[in-house]
């Protein structure tokens, strides 16, 4: 009679650690989909910072000429407008608690520069500037060196 006792207790002891097991199987494909949906909406962001970057480099690029930066300015500027609308479409990014998710939309102005320009009927070059308070004259008054 032990012996069934203990056969059955090995037998419930077997599809106990089964469930256990599965369940933690499942808990962690849950974990891995959640990272992985959320690495890939922030991926979206990243792609438009990068972008935004570019932008802002290309705006304060020495080495282009006015004609030069003319025709980059507006070719990034294209390519921002098209990633801002997929960031703001991303509906991944609602349910994000990155905090690169939260400062990207906290800071609209700067993150969104096409679209914010356009609202203050400005471009992205000219709306960055404006945001960040640099003026022509504050240019045209500064002095090209070395802090230090």
């Amino acid at each position: 009679m032990s012996i069934n006792i203990i056969s059955a207790a090995l037998v419930n002891t077997k599809r106990l650690s089964i469930s256990v097991f599965l369940a933690s199987l499942l808990a962690v494909s849950m974990v891995a989909q959640g990272a992985s949906n959320s690495s890939s909406a922030d991926l979206s962001l990243q792609n438009l910072e990068r972008e935004r970057a570019a932008l802002i480099q290309d705006l304060l690029s020495p080495s282009l000429d006015i004609e030069q930066r003319q025709q980059q300015l507006k070719k990034r500027q294209r390519q921002l407008t098209d990633m801002e609308r997929m960031v703001m479409r991303d509906e991944r990014l609602l349910s994000s608690s990155s905090t690169l998710v939260k400062n990207a939309f906290n800071q609209y102005e700067l993150t969104f520069l096409v679209h914010a320009g356009a609202e203050q009927q400005r471009s992205a070059g000219e709306h960055w500037l404006a945001t960040m308070n640099i003026s022509n004259d504050a240019i045209l008054n500064a002095k090209a060196g070395f802090r230090r």
